[in-house]
C-alpha cells in the first residue's frame, strides 16, 4: 500500500507542476474592436464610417483600421488618432507592421480638419507624402503596436473620451479624417469630414487568457495529496 501512496504523492506533484508551468507560458490574449462615425456637421458630408478592429497577444496589439463608408467610393483616410489609458506611457509603446508602407505613427497627436474641434489625441497615424500607399474602402490600414509589458482590456477602455469643443462633434477616444469625399446633395460641402469614435466592450471580443494563481496550484496539489492519505487511513 505505501507503493500506491507514493504514486498519488508523484502524481499530484506532476499535476501541480504542469499546472505552474502550463499556465506560464499561457497567452494573455483577446482582442477589442471600435467604431467611429461622422460627419454632423453641416457644411461636411454625413455617413462617414471606419471599424477598428486589435487583436492582442501577450506584448503584441495588432490594428486593422477599415474604412467602410461606400457611399464614398473615393474615400481616402488621411490621419486616424486614437487614445491608450493612463496607464500606457506612450514611451513603451513601438510601432511597426504598416500595411501600406509609409504610415507613420506620432505622439502627440497633431489633430487636423475638425475645425474648432481640437482635441489633443496621443497617437496620430499619418498618411504618406503623395497620392500613394492610400487607405481606402478597399484597402485597411494596419500596424502593430508592442507594449513592454502584457497588455490588457483596461488599456484600451479606460483611454480617455475627447470633450468636443464643437456641440454637433461628440466625445471620443478615436479619431479620423476622411478626404476625397462625395459632395452630392450636400451645397457648399468640403470634400473632407472628421469621424469620432470609442472602443467596443463586448463587440466581437475573447475572453482574455489568464494564468492560474498559485494558491489554487498548491490547494489541488494538496487536495490530491489528502486523497492518498485518505486511502491509506482506510487500509
Amino acid at each position: 500500500m505505501e507503493t500506491k501512496i507514493i504514486k498519488h504523492m508523484l502524481l499530484a506533484g506532476f499535476l501541480s507542476s504542469t499546472a505552474i508551468f502550463g499556465g506560464g507560458v499561457q497567452a494573455a490574449s483577446f482582442s477589442v474592436t471600435g467604431s467611429l462615425t461622422g460627419d454632423p456637421r453641416t457644411a461636411n458630408p454625413d455617413n462617414l464610417f471606419i471599424n477598428v478592429g486589435i487583436s492582442v497577444v501577450d506584448t503584441v496589439a495588432s490594428w486593422t483600421v477599415d474604412v467602410a463608408s461606400p457611399l464614398h467610393p473615393n474615400a481616402k483616410l488621411d490621419e486616424f488618432y486614437f487614445n491608450l489609458a493612463s496607464s500606457v506611457n506612450p514611451s513603451n509603446v513601438t510601432f511597426g507592421g504598416f500595411s501600406p508602407t509609409g504610415w507613420v505613427i506620432n505622439n502627440p497627436a497633431s489633430t487636423v480638419g475638425g475645425g474648432n474641434f481640437n482635441p489633443t489625441f496621443i497617437f496620430e497615424a499619418v498618411d504618406p507624402p503623395g497620392n500613394t500607399n492610400n487607405v481606402t474602402n478597399a484597402v485597411d490600414l494596419l500596424f502593430t503596436a508592442t507594449l513592454n509589458r502584457n497588455w490588457t482590456l483596461d488599456d484600451f477602455y479606460s483611454a480617455a473620451a475627447l470633450q468636443s469643443t464643437e456641440a454637433t462633434l461628440p466625445a471620443g477616444q478615436l479619431g479620423a479624417h476622411l478626404q476625397s469625399l462625395n459632395t452630392a446633395g450636400c451645397s457648399g460641402c468640403s470634400d473632407s469630414g472628421f469621424l469620432v469614435g470609442n472602443y467596443t466592450r463586448d463587440g466581437g471580443g475573447g475572453g482574455q487568457g489568464s494564468v492560474p494563481e498559485p494558491s489554487v496550484v498548491a490547494l489541488l496539489g494538496m487536495g490530491l495529496l489528502g486523497m492518498g492519505l485518505t486511502r491509506k487511513s482506510k487500509v
